[in-house]
């Protein structure tokens, strides 16, 4: 029993113990799900274990896949948030602070996936999609409480290294409290959609009805939600970079309020999608004025790096950090330039014969931004949980050839003519998939056995 209480609390009883629960938590999941996807559905695992995975259920499932594994990562990024910033006066209170959100969004973000996985993958037991649904609520009320905590005249709220101020109040602060109040109004517009299923409202894949010339009220509104989700995580991300690695001097005085800036247009243009046509050029606007700001802290870190290492070839040496700076200027690459030739070109993706290759680029243009979040985050995660040694480079460069090997063959994939071939693309992002799994698998394993880290 005193063998389990120390378990629980090496756990669960720090900020790193659940960093490490969590990523082992969506490891876990993707790991599980690997079996009935890609090359190795070809082994009848599913049939084998009495899985639906017919096309019949294909819709629901995949949405329910995609809170199962995304509310986790949310939660990840409350942690994160919750560690690097302050939230009180004094130890006790920012003890008791803390612990009002992590108690919510872990037990959230559990009976989310266990709810929203059963349901899809084991059955229709409509008391697991009760708990889905208790579970999303729980997190939504984490996010609630957090963002009041987050409010920047608190008085724990004023940050000696915080460079950027407006009459006494850290900017940074400011873009943190707006991110998180954005992601909660864009999760009660998905939210609002989703509670009039069956009554009106049929789940879709946005993929599938983006030729449609009419949309109803309640698809917009998960367009919406679907895009600004996306793009809030990831301004969340960079913020948390920029705190991590105490970006000062002139780069945070631009790059903040630029953050902030390019979230408010951002953010209440794609929200304006729903009652007016014209919000996708005002949200290229938005996405003008935060992508730089990414460029800039990416440069501005490797530099850091070089400095504390003697050489530019000192950044090589730690690819957990290098790798988070370089995921800042290649989701350009992977991403940004990609979407900007496909608008650029949408005359020729929407004529009917490339029907099927926009579709093809819909979906692997959010994965790809997706994952490469979701890389960003674990690097994140590795450098506070003080992984070392060789742990360290396994991570760091398993996970960072592995993601970069399959986002350019995807890319490549994707791109293609009407009735053109590409197959022998596959077995390259398939195996940068594979290799992204196995250092996952190897860190998440190492950690829990408490090797090759610092903490918890």
């Amino acid at each position: 029993m005193q063998r389990l209480a120390k378990l629980v609390d090496r756990f669960f009883g720090s900020l790193p113990g659940l960093l490490l629960v969590v990523v082992a938590w969506d490891a876990f999941i993707i790991a599980s799900l690997s079996m009935f996807s890609g090359p190795v559905r070809g082994l009848g695992l599913a049939d084998l274990l009495g899985i639906d995975l017919s096309d019949a259920n294909r819709v629901g499932r995949i949405i329910m896949l995609y809170h199962s594994l995304a509310i986790p990562f949310i939660a990840a990024l409350v942690y994160l948030v919750l560690d690097r910033l302050p939230f009180g006066s004094s130890p006790e209170e920012e003890r008791r602070i803390r612990r009002s959100i992590t108690a919510p969004v872990t037990i959230g973000y559990m009976l989310t996936s266990i709810g929203g996985m059963t349901f899809a993958y084991a059955g229709r037991n409509w008391v697991m999609h009760g708990l889905f649904l208790i579970g999303l609520s729980l997190v939504f009320y984490a996010g609630a409480l957090l963002t009041v905590a987050l409010w920047p005249s608190r008085r724990w709220a004023t940050d000696p290294a915080q460079e950027s101020h407006l009459a006494d109040v850290p900017l940074e602060r400011v873009a943190f409290f707006l991110t998180a109040l954005f992601t909660l109004i864009s999760a009660a517009i998905g939210g609002a959609a989703g509670a009039f299923f069956g009554n009106g409202f049929v789940a879709f894949l946005a993929e599938d009805i983006v030729r449609h010339d009419v949309h109803t009220l309640f698809e917009l509104m998960i367009i919406a939600h679907l895009h600004i989700m996306l793009t809030l995580i990831d301004v969340m991300i960079l913020l948390l970079v920029i705190r991590t690695y105490r970006v000062r001097g002139l780069v945070h005085k631009i790059v903040v309020p630029l953050t902030i800036l390019g979230t408010i247009v951002i953010s209440w243009a794609t929200w304006s999608v729903m009652f007016w046509e014209g919000a996708h050029k005002v949200i290229n606007i938005g996405s003008s004025l935060l992508l730089p700001g990414a460029i800039m802290v990416a440069i501005w870190g490797w530099a850091k790096m070089a400095r504390e290492g003697g050489s530019w070839r000192a950044i090589l040496r730690d690819p957990v950090r290098f790798g988070i700076f370089f995921e800042l200027i290649f989701v350009n690459v992977v991403v940004t330039v990609p979407g900007v030739y496909t608008a650029i070109n949408l005359e020729t993706f929407r004529q009917e014969a490339y029907l099927a290759v926009e579709r093809t680029i819909l979906v692997g243009h959010w994965h790809v931004l997706a994952t490469l979040s979701a890389v960003i985050v674990l690097f994140l995660i590795a450098d506070r949980l003080g992984t070392r040694g060789r742990l360290r480079q396994v991570i760091g460069w398993g996970m960072l050839v592995g993601s970069s090997l399959a986002f350019v063959f995807v890319n490549l994939y994707m791109f293609r003519l009407p009735g053109q071939e590409k197959a022998w693309t596959e077995p390259f992002f398939e195996l940068g998939i594979a290799l992204s799994l196995l250092a996952l698998g190897i860190f998440v394993v190492a950690l829990l056995l408490g090797k090759g880290s610092k903490e918890p």
